[in-house]
């Protein structure tokens, strides 16, 4: 089974911040972590962040088996599971990494930051 390490940059409240996963290829949402506190992005901003600057997200095969995908790349999803906001990913070996791009996304306890990954 292969697996994908899925990496975001964001800037909330002013303060950098990388949340990542390995995820297996194929499993349905799985929560992305700040890489600091391994916690989810709810429980990084508990207390209320507005993201201001996000992505992209960046997709490396964890097996050496050829890039993995996103269809959708990571989405943040609000307590009552709603989109909030769209990342798009890209493949860092074949294609430039973007700069971060400006944006206003408010997030709060029980936010995440899900991905989910397919094989290519």
């Amino acid at each position: 089974m292969t697996t994908t390490y899925a990496a975001v940059n964001i800037v909330a409240n002013g303060k950098p911040f990388i949340f990542s996963v390995d995820a297996t290829d194929g499993s349905a949402n799985t929560a992305m972590v700040n890489v600091v506190s391994n916690r989810g992005l709810g429980d990084t901003f508990s207390g209320g962040a507005t993201i201001t600057s996000i992505g992209p997200v960046t997709l490396n095969s964890s097996d050496a088996t050829g890039a993995s995908t996103s269809a959708l790349g990571a989405v943040i999803v609000d307590p009552q599971n709603n989109v909030v906001a769209q990342i798009p990913w890209v493949d860092p070996e074949v294609t430039p990494i973007l700069p971060m791009a400006p944006c206003s996304i408010p997030v709060g306890l029980n936010f995440r930051m899900v991905i989910t990954t397919a094989n290519a």
